[in-house]
């Protein structure tokens, strides 16, 4: 997948009427899956570029600093699942005041028209942008009469009657319900994070682990232990994932660390990708580390059960 961060220096002169699709896409969920489907499918049958923007960082860090959500993916995550997904090329936007403050109109005109020519958008039911959101499907209507390009707009997703967005996964996430979450994301969760060195106590019990260090922008699920796949050179390798305190050592500061099945931890590389796959247990405080062990070797059993891996 072709990535552009800069739209001032890409040129689509090349391009017959691209197909394309705009939005934030945080989480990369089945709703945003839907509309990229969407853009895929149309590509191939019109013969044209399928082409993604999006933001960094989220618009609402720049509209409401003070209350911006964490994000489901961070820029890296986003881009890898795009990829997956098969798109070919994806322009990634600055958000800062003058894209904020831009009119809708505006937006359309400088944007989509005359630099990206689009040829046929596609964006969700729900989709706005432009200065305080007033771009709506009504307004990408009469856009697409004025300067002569298709408009598709993808339904709304739902799941059990729930209609799927990032707001509402975060909110899964939180309360703990994880598996309400990753069923509407349509992926295992990633979590991608810088290893950092520890004090050895995991490796003392029997259990080494790597501690990573995780964007302090990115929503990390509810503590407990968690089934993992770690991507390594070979491809993903199956793990466990611990998140939250220490309460066994006295230690309150949330911490995120990984233990890896049947396999030599990879120490030399400086970061890391997880796949969290189920959440398995909350925290537990134990009075010794001997009973913390054999929690550890519980949680192994169980964990590589649900991988269907022979113990």
């Amino acid at each position: 997948m072709d990535v552009c961060f800069d739209i001032r220096k890409i040129n689509f002169c090349g391009f017959e009427k691209p197909v394309v699709t705009l939005g934030t896409f945080d989480g990369v969920h089945l709703g945003h899956q839907a509309i990229i489907g969407r853009l895929i499918e149309r590509s191939k049958e019109k013969k044209r570029t399928g082409v993604v923007v999006t933001y960094e960082p989220h618009p609402q860090s720049v509209v409401v600093p003070g209350d911006a959500p964490s994000l489901l993916t961070t820029l890296e995550e986003k881009l890898d699942l795009l990829e997956k997904l098969g798109v070919e090329k994806t322009v990634v936007m600055n958000f800062g005041e003058q894209l904020r403050e831009c009119p809708a109109e505006q937006f359309v005109d400088q944007i989509l028209v005359t630099k990206l020519k689009v040829g046929h958008l596609v964006v969700g039911a729900d989709h706005a942008f432009g200065k305080d959101r007033t771009g709506r499907i009504g307004l990408l209507r009469e856009a697409a009469l004025r300067y002569n390009f298709d408009l598709e707009v993808v339904p709304a997703l739902k799941v059990e009657g729930i209609k799927v967005s990032s707001t509402r996964i975060r909110k899964e996430m939180k309360t703990g319900e994880f598996a309400k979450a990753t069923t509407m994301l349509g992926h295992p969760y990633p979590i991608s994070g810088e290893i950092t060195s520890g004090k050895g106590r995991g490796k003392s019990l029997g259990y080494p682990t790597l501690n990573l260090k995780v964007s302090s922008k990115k929503l990390l699920p509810k503590d407990g232990v968690y089934s993992v796949e770690v991507q390594l050179k070979e491809g993903y390798h199956p793990g466990m994932m611990y998140i939250g305190p220490k309460p066994t050592f006295g230690e309150e500061d949330r911490s995120v660390e990984v233990h890896l099945f049947n396999s030599e931890m990879e120490t030399r590389k400086s970061k890391v990708k997880l796949l969290v796959q189920r959440w398995v247990r909350e925290p537990k405080k134990f009075e010794d580390p001997t009973f913390l062990r054999d929690q550890l070797r519980s949680d192994e059993r169980k964990i590589k059960e649900m991988f269907k891996m022979d113990y």
